[in-house]
This record gives structure tokens, sequence and C-alpha cells, in this order.
């Protein structure tokens, strides 16, 4: 592998007590606090080499094979994303941090890129800030931002008993009815692509699906409910009903100025409501 915007930073030989084990999972011994899908990612991502040549995360191991681990040195710094995050509300317990599209909520293990997760301790200097839920690459909105281990458990613990209410704004391909709910459960094995069986998930994992308004043009805006929430939950939902989420290349096509339009919009929990408007044109 030859780019000259990588730079090595770890290297370990295989030996015969390795033999036979994936590369996602051997990758522990360079990167012990990571977990298996950061690990799949960032082979995915081209910042491993196995004797000089990038390889799958299904590689299997085998004696003398030299595994590199790579980090990016042409990646954003906290300084160039800080002036992009915005707090829009705040407690003693938690905050509410506006990402835009395009930005990574959470810190990727292995590489150099910078995250919002990255610059929570320049936002609330003299805290213990925890970011507790994620929002896609290029979905923009809401981050929420725990100060504590308490007040984040206290807010999955509200996650689990279905007491936090998640609002998105989406424009879809399509014209659906007034209302409609997706109630399908989802299979999120795959990093990416979430897959929609067949059968009904538990209540706290549909998604409700109110039309807004008619942009024209084929295009509808839409306004999803959701409460737990799983990877992709939306998009696939969505996509599934026949409304793919304008831009999404992922479960539809991509759009003319290359945008994904899906906005978290508000999140409310006992003590704490935030809300902030998508900046479409």
């Amino acid at each position: 592998m030859d780019n000259k915007n990588l730079k090595e930073c770890s290297k370990v030989v295989a030996t015969e007590n390795d033999e036979g084990l994936r590369l996602d999972k051997f990758l522990i011994v360079l990167l012990p606090e990571t977990g298996l899908r950061q690990r799949r990612r960032i082979v995915e991502n081209g910042l491993v080499t196995v004797n000089g040549r990038s390889a799958k995360p299904s590689l299997k191991m085998f004696t003398g094979a030299e595994i590199v681990l790579f980090e990016r040195t042409d990646a954003t710094s906290t300084e160039d994303i800080l002036p992009h995050l915005s707090i829009i509300a705040e407690t003693d317990d938690y905050a509410a941090v506006l990402k835009p599209a395009g930005m990574h909520s959470a810190s990727i293990a292995g590489s150099m890129e910078c995250s919002a997760q990255d610059c929570l301790d320049e936002l609330f200097m003299e805290k213990t800030p925890i970011l507790v839920n994620r929002l896609d690459h290029s979905t923009s909105g809401i981050l929420l931002v725990a100060f504590g281990h308490e007040q984040a458990r206290l807010f999955k613990e509200y996650e689990e008993e279905g007491k936090v209410e998640k609002e998105y704004f989406a424009r879809v391909i399509g014209n659906p009815d007034s209302e409609f709910v997706v109630k399908k459960e989802l299979d999120t094995d795959s990093r990416t692509v979430t897959k929609v069986l067949s059968e009904d998930a538990e209540r706290l994992r549909w998604s409700y699906a109110d039309r807004v308004s008619d942009l024209g043009n084929g295009i509808t805006l839409v306004k999803v409910r959701i409460a737990k929430g799983a990877r992709h939950q939306i998009r696939a939902h969505l996509a599934y009903a026949g409304f793919p989420i304008v831009g999404d290349t992922v479960y539809g096509t991509a759009s003319a100025d290359g945008k994904m339009y899906l906005h978290n919009h508000l999140i409310s929990f006992k003590g704490f409501k935030a809300e902030c408007e998508p900046d479409w044109d």
C-alpha cells in the first residue's frame, strides 16, 4: 500500500498461536480497547496491511504474517471541527449539541479522523461529558451529552423504558399517507446495511411517520418518531415502506447536491428537552 496520507503507528508479527484467527479478531493485540465492529471498520477503511497489502477483516492469520496499523495524517483536528458544533440546550445533568451532516459523532479507534466526541472536553470544560447517542455521518441534528456516568446510566434506563422521545425530519421520495408505522424487526449485524426482517419488533423499536408537507417533484417532508432506535432504523424502515430518504445512497439513490436529508430535530425526556430545525434550503 502506498499512500502519503498514512503513517505507520504500530506493527506485529503473527505466530503459530495465531493460525486461523480472523484479522479483525487478531487486531485486539494492537487495539486492546476497541470492539470487534470498530476493528472491522479500521480494516475496511484501509488502515491495516498484511505483508504490505490491504486485507479483508475475514483474512485468516498465518505464521510470519506482518500486520501493520496505520493512522491518517491528513485527517481533521478538533480545531477544524469545533467551530461547527454548537450547544443548543444545557442543564446541570445533560446538554444537546448540534452536529452538522458530514461529521462523525463518535471517535473511531485507530484513525486520526476527528469526531464530535473528540471535542466534548473543549466544549464542556470542568465537566465530565459522555456522549450517549449517535448519528450517522450524513445525518445532522442533536447529539446528547450526559455529565457523569450516573446521568448516562439514567438516560439509558429511560430509553429502555420507552421514556425518551426522539423526532427526526426527513425528505423522502414519494407521497406517503398522512401517517404510517413501520413495525419490522431489524438485523444490524452488517456494519454497512441494516436488513429489515419479516417479523414485527417490540413496540419500542417501531418507527412512526407523519406527513408534514408536499415539497413538489415527488418529494415529501415527513416527521419520524422513535423511542429506543437501532442503527439505520429510520433509513431502513422508510425505504422498506417505499419512501427512501432523499440522498440516502445505502437504501436509495444519491441526491443532486450530495446531501442526505435526515435531521434529528428533537429529543425529550424527564427534566430535559432540546430541539432545532434543519438548515436545509
